[in-house]
C-alpha cells in the first residue's frame, strides 16, 4: 500500500457536489416546464387572436393529419402486438416529445412536430437506429431468436408472413378507414352531387353555337344526369364528334339543345392529344346529397375509394414518366398547400372535411406503399427479397439504404414546403 510522504500536506476529501448539482438541474427542469406551460399557451392565444383564420386552418390540418397518422400507426402497432413483437414506443408527431406516458413497458408519446408519427418496434430500426446501422455502430437487425417470450420478440423473430402484415397494416388501415368514412357519410347524408355550371362559354365553339350561356347548369347529356364535372368530360369524350342532346337549367327554366363536339389538341393526362371539345370552362354550383340504400352505400364507398386511388396512381405514373400536365403541377403540393386546402374545406362544412380526410387517408396509404427505402413499401421490398432468396438482406446495407431513403423523403418534403410558400413558382 503506497504511503503518503511525511512532508506533504494532509489530503482532505473533496466535498461531494453532486446533490447540489442535481438540485440545480431539478430547479432548471422545473423552470423549463413552467415556461413551457405558460409561454406555449400564450403564444397560441396570441396567434389565434391576431390570425384567427390561419389559426383555424392550422388546427383543422393538425387534427385531420393526426387522425390519419394515428390510424396508420395503430395498424403497425396492433399487428406487431398480435405477432408477439416488443413495441418500444407509439408516437403521434415527431421529436422532441412534449408528452410521454409509459404503460406496460411501452412509451406513448406526443411529438412537438405534428407532421407524422412512429411505432418503434424492437429490431425493426427507428430513425436513430437507421443512422447507427449505416455507420456500423448499431445493428438494425438482431439475430433471430424463436424462443423469446411472446410480446418480447424482435421484428426478425416473427415469421415472414407476420413481418409483411405488420408493415402492410399501416396502409391497410388507411384504406379501411377511408371505406368506413365514405360509408358513414353516404349512409347518413347521401351521395354528394354538385351542380355543373358553364362558367365561361368560348365564342364560336360548339357550346356557344348551341345557345349555351354563362351560368347555365348542365343537367344531363344524352339522358345521363351530370352530377360531377368528371361525368360531363367522360360523356363528351366517349361520344367523340357525335351530336349530344343537352338539357340545361337557366334561371329555373329547362332548355334542350343539341351540340356537336369538335376535335382539338388538348393537354390531357396522356399528354397533348386530339380530344373532343365543346368550348366550356366549368365551375361548381350548389351541392346536394342523394339518399342511398345500404347496399348502394357500400358500393358507392368502394367506388369513391377506388376513384381516389386510381387518380393518385395515374398522377404517380405521369410523374415517373415525366409527363405531368400543367394542371397536375398546379395541384401537387406539400404540407403547407395541403393545410390550406384542408382549411378551405373546413370552412365550407365538416361533411366536406370528413370526405376530404377519407381521400387523404387513401393518399397516405398509397404513398407509404411506394417502394422507397424507409417507407413501408421500401421495407416490404426487403421482406420480398428474403422470401425469394431465403436469406435476409445484409443488416448494415439495409440500414444505409433506409437512412438514404429517409434523407430523400425529408429533402423532398422540404422542397415541396419551399415550393408552397415561396412567392415564385418552381415548376
Amino acid at each position: 500500500m503506497a504511503q503518503q510522504p511525511f512532508d506533504s500536506p494532509p489530503i482532505t476529501p473533496e466535498p461531494n457536489k453532486r446533490p447540489e448539482m442535481n438540485q440545480r438541474i431539478r430547479q432548471f427542469a422545473g423552470l423549463f416546464r413552467l415556461l413551457r406551460l405558460v409561454i406555449i399557451p400564450l403564444a397560441v392565444l396570441l396567434f389565434a387572436g391576431q390570425r384567427w383564420e390561419a389559426f383555424r386552418t392550422v388546427i383543422a390540418f393538425i387534427i385531420t393529419l393526426s387522425i390519419l397518422v394515428f390510424v396508420h400507426e395503430w395498424g403497425h402497432y396492433q399487428f406487431a402486438r398480435w405477432a408477439g413483437m416488443r413495441v418500444k414506443r407509439f408516437a403521434i408527431g415527431f421529436p422532441p416529445f412534449i408528452y410521454t406516458k409509459r404503460r406496460n413497458g411501452i412509451d406513448y408519446s406526443i411529438g412537438a412536430l405534428p407532421i407524422g408519427g412512429m411505432v418503434d418496434i424492437a429490431g425493426l430500426g427507428s430513425e436513430e437506429e437507421m443512422v447507427g446501422s449505416a455507420k456500423g455502430t448499431t445493428s438494425a437487425h438482431a439475430a433471430p431468436d424463436k424462443h423469446k417470450p411472446f410480446g418480447q420478440r424482435n421484428f426478425q423473430d416473427a415469421s415472414l408472413g407476420w413481418r409483411f402484415l405488420t408493415l402492410f397494416a399501416g396502409p391497410l388501415m388507411n384504406f379501411v378507414f377511408a371505406l368506413l368514412v365514405f360509408f358513414a357519410v353516404f349512409y347518413t347524408y347521401g351521395r354528394p352531387e354538385v351542380q355543373v355550371l358553364a362558367n365561361k362559354v368560348s365564342i364560336g365553339q360548339p357550346a356557344a353555337k348551341a345557345g349555351l350561356k354563362a351560368k347555365d347548369q348542365i343537367v344531363s347529356i344524352n339522358g345521363q344526369r351530370i352530377t360531377d364535372p368528371d361525368i360531363l368530360l367522360q360523356s363528351v369524350r366517349a361520344n367523340g364528334t357525335q351530336p349530344l342532346k343537352v338539357v340545361l337549367n337557366r334561371n329555373g327554366k329547362t332548355i334542350e339543345t343539341v351540340l356537336t363536339p369538335v376535335i382539338k389538341t388538348m393537354d390531357t393526362e396522356e399528354g397533348a392529344l386530339p380530344t373532343p371539345s365543346i368550348g366550356i370552362e366549368f365551375s361548381y354550383g350548389k351541392q346536394t346529397f342523394r339518399k342511398l340504400g345500404f347496399l348502394e352505400t357500400i358500393q358507392t364507398g368502394g367506388e369513391y375509394t377506388y376513384k381516389v386511388a386510381s387518380g393518385i396512381g395515374r398522377i404517380l405514373k405521369r410523374a415517373v414518366t415525366f409527363r405531368l400536365t400543367e394542371n397536375d403541377k398546379a395541384n401537387i403540393g406539400g404540407p403547407v398547400k395541403i393545410a390550406q386546402v384542408v382549411g378551405e374545406t373546413a370552412r365550407r362544412s365538416w361533411v366536406d372535411l370528413t370526405v376530404m380526410a377519407a381521400a387523404l387517408s387513401v393518399n397516405l396509404g398509397l404513398m407509404n406503399l411506394l417502394p422507397i427505402p424507409a417507407l413501408d413499401g421500401g421495407r416490404i421490398m426487403f421482406i420480398i427479397y428474403e422470401a425469394i432468396t431465403r436469406r435476409p438482406f445484409d443488416a448494415r446495407k439495409e440500414g444505409l439504404v433506409n437512412a438514404v431513403g429517409m434523407a430523400m423523403v425529408l429533402t423532398f418534403m422540404l422542397f415541396m414546403t419551399f415550393r408552397d410558400v415561396l412567392p415564385f413558382s418552381l415548376q
